[in-house]
């Protein structure tokens, strides 16, 4: 038999066994699953049987139904959906297993050769994690090499203008 496991600490070790066509729940005593916390509606949602399990219907709650985190306003449960009444989560709990998705047929697969493009897109940008120099900076420091030699340059030239003409060596 499917049933609601409490998983919010307000409602720990609560259970509700779920029975009969359909079963509303929300905050008031008149609901089949009375659910006393002020996030949840007077009357949130609504369990309807589906053959073995139940769809979930929210019912414009304020806060609204969520199953496995996704806001729904109807869905069909499978066995551990959490199912979320504006702050109170519960585990829906069945016997019926979800059945399993079946293989794609071969007119849905892709060919991947249809698929391979030639070169990279227009937009293509480098998305690895390490950082590339960029050309820019690296040309922003030529200004600083070029004033050095042209400082080494000057002293050079200053240095034999001394040298040969204000104080030439003497040659005897």
């Amino acid at each position: 038999m499917p049933r609601l496991v409490a998983q919010s600490p307000e409602f720990a070790g609560t259970s509700f066994e779920l029975s009969g066509p359909e079963l509303t729940v929300g905050r008031l005593d008149d609901n089949k699953i009375p659910l006393a916390h002020a996030s949840v509606s007077g009357h949130h949602a609504v369990l309807t049987l589906d053959e073995q399990d139940y769809v979930l219907k929210d019912l414009e709650s304020t806060n609204g139904t969520r199953v496995n985190g996704e806001k729904i306003t109807s869905q069909k449960l499978r066995r551990n959906d959490m199912v979320r009444f504006g702050n109170i989560e519960l585990l829906y709990d069945s016997e019926h297993a979800p059945p399993g998705r079946p293989m794609p047929s071969l007119s849905e697969r892709v060919n991947l050769a249809e698929c391979a493009t030639k070169g990279l897109p227009a937009d293509f940008t480098n998305a690895s994690p390490i950082k590339k120099k960029v050309r820019g900076a690296e040309r922003s420091r030529w200004p600083l090499v070029n004033a050095l030699l042209l400082v080494f340059a000057l002293a050079g030239m200053g240095y034999f203008v001394w040298v040969v003409f204000i104080h030439p060596p003497s040659l005897s």
